[in-house]
């Protein structure tokens, strides 16, 4: 039984175009991955900021040091644009500094004048040469 010249065209095509999707869904994937990963990151920020604030509240010029709460939620590695995106979608925090191996973040509920209960959060995130999380430095305090 013979194939026509079509049939091995046909065949070729298709393995090309089998060749071409494969790869072509894998970057789907890893892209649903990462907005995934990036959407629980802000949520999980959120939660922990909420927590921070749902803890012991500070005295007077009182400093309570909660790196490791912010390091539950922010695991040492993560990337920094992963935590710089999700603290700048938020309306409270404010972007401090920002350079090559440090983001300083200062997020704040409610204002001094105003608010009796105004605190704020002071986050320090040092990175190594790879602009991966090495170390955390967070301060929950009063705002006077």
């Amino acid at each position: 039984m013979s194939r026509g010249p079509c049939a091995g065209w046909a065949l070729c095509l298709s393995a090309a175009i089998a060749s071409f999707s494969i790869p072509s869904c894998a970057g789907v994937e890893s892209q649903r991955e990462t907005l995934a990963r990036d959407q629980t990151m802000k949520e999980g920020v959120q939660l922990m900021l909420e927590e921070i604030y749902a803890s012991r509240k500070p005295v007077r010029f009182e400093q309570i040091d909660v790196a490791e709460t912010v390091m539950r939620h922010i695991p040492l590695g993560t990337d920094k644009a992963v935590i710089y995106d999700s603290f700048k979608s938020l309306g409270t925090a404010k972007i401090i500094e920002d350079s090559p191996d440090r983001l300083v973040i200062r997020d704040n509920k409610g204002q001094a004048m105003l608010d009796p209960d105004a605190r704020s959060i002071v986050m320090t995130f040092l990175f190594d040469a790879g602009s991966k999380l090495s170390k955390v430095e967070a301060l929950h305090l009063k705002n006077q």
